[in-house]
């Protein structure tokens, strides 16, 4: 009896121990896989025409908010991408914006990203030819 209690004490202690080098390795792997997302904003309107529902978003990848690069898309309620164009997001900034430190520039290019679809200031950002090309608006 004494040596089988031994025995379930160092089986439970080798078991422990082989746990936690698992639960270890697996959070140094997830660690290593990181996302250079730093900032996304959607919304639902009727970009294509009056009846559609277009989904337009942006999204800012990039080291920081100042050397990073916003992708905006539209895409239809079926999942089809119909515009999608790349900028810096320096071109997010307003002009009054675009000598100020860099503090104040990562906060109105936050403010910019969050309000970007609540009017139809986001069409500047497109090449007026795409929009031409996939008649919309």
């Amino acid at each position: 009896m004494k040596h089988s209690i031994i025995l379930i004490a160092l089986t439970t202690l080798f078991i422990s121990c082989s746990n936690d080098k698992k639960t270890t390795e697996t959070s140094k792997q997830a660690s290593i896989i990181k996302s250079d997302l730093l900032l996304t904003n959607s919304a639902v309107k009727p970009f294509s025409g009056q009846n559609n529902t277009d989904t337009l978003t942006i999204l800012i990848n990039g080291k920081s908010l100042l050397q990073s690069t916003a992708t905006i898309k539209v895409t239809n309620d079926k999942g089809e991408e119909l515009l999608c164009d790349t900028l810096a997001t320096t071109r997010l900034l307003n002009p009054e914006y675009r000598t100020a430190n860099s503090a104040l520039k990562d906060a109105q290019i936050r403010e910019t990203v969050s309000n970007l679809f609540t009017t139809d200031e986001y069409l500047k950002y497109f090449k007026q030819k795409e929009i031409a090309s996939n008649q919309i608006k």
